[in-house]
Order: structure tokens, then C-alpha cells, then sequence
């Protein structure tokens, strides 16, 4: 048995924690409730806030499952040794406006609770890096474009 990690064991260990991920999101989706209600019931504050984080969460849950699903197109771009492609650069904008999207809705319910902001903040960093590398894979695919077509 070969134990040497190599970049097909990578890709194939990537795409089923991906696979994983995506089936946990969809589940928690009808835990989101059960969730809401539970954190109301341990919050000390006076404010009860079930329905608006049960909003949150379903919202937050639905940029969740549509990043996956997008990072899932990436990595069967990669299987198919189709790397430097502007699909791929799409995906990553799309992901990134996801987790900006998760963000702002962290920001909202920083007016119930102010320790949302470390999950506005995370999700907005996560955002950001995501968005350099966006920037760094459209420039790759440039040169490649122009690398392609020189003679």
C-alpha cells in the first residue's frame, strides 16, 4: 500500500469533505429551529431573539450550501485538469459574495448581540481572502490566454 500523499489523494480527500460539508448544511437546515429555541433558552439576556436568529441561520445556512456547491464545481474543474479557467475565477467571486453576504447578516444581528460580530468579521476575512485569490486566478488565466495564442 502506497502511503505517500499525493495531489489525486488531496483532490479526492478534498471533494469528500466538500461532499460532507454540503450534506451537514443541508441537515442543519431542519436543526435550525431546535438551534434558535436552544440558544434562547441558555442566552441570560432579556431579549429573546429566536425568530430573528432563525432567519440569520437559514440565510447564513443557504450562502453556506451555495459556496459548497460552488467550491464543489471548482474541485471537479481541478479533477479535469481545468485549473486556470474563468469558471473557476466565477466561483470564487460567487463564494466570496457569500461569505460577504454571511457577514452582513452577522452585522444585523450584531444589534441583538454583539459577539455576532466574530462571525461578521470571519466571514468578511474569509471573503476577503477569497476575493485576492479571485484576483490571482483571472490573472492567471490572462497569461495563459495571452501564453496561448503567442507562437
Amino acid at each position: 500500500m502506497d502511503k505517500k500523499w499525493t495531489a489525486a489523494k488531496s483532490l479526492f480527500f478534498s471533494r469528500v469533505l466538500t461532499i460532507a460539508s454540503l450534506i451537514l448544511s443541508v441537515a442543519a437546515l431542519f436543526c435550525i429551529p431546535v438551534i434558535a429555541e436552544w440558544y434562547d433558552a441558555v442566552s441570560d439576556n432579556a431579549v429573546k431573539i429566536r425568530t430573528v436568529l432563525t432567519v440569520i441561520l437559514y440565510l447564513s445556512d443557504i450562502c453556506g450550501i451555495f459556496a459548497l456547491w460552488q467550491l464543489f464545481r471548482v474541485l471537479e474543474n481541478f479533477a479535469k485538469q481545468r485549473v486556470f479557467v474563468k469558471e473557476n475565477a466565477a466561483c470564487f467571486r460567487l463564494i466570496s459574495w457569500c461569505c460577504f453576504g454571511v457577514a452582513l447578516l452577522w452585522l444585523v444581528l450584531m444589534y441583538w448581540r454583539f459577539l455576532a460580530f466574530f462571525v461578521a468579521f470571519i466571514a468578511a476575512f474569509a471573503g476577503l481572502i477569497l476575493r485576492v485569490m479571485k484576483n490571482m486566478l483571472e490573472a492567471a488565466v490572462e497569461m495563459r490566454e495571452e501564453n496561448d495564442y503567442t507562437i
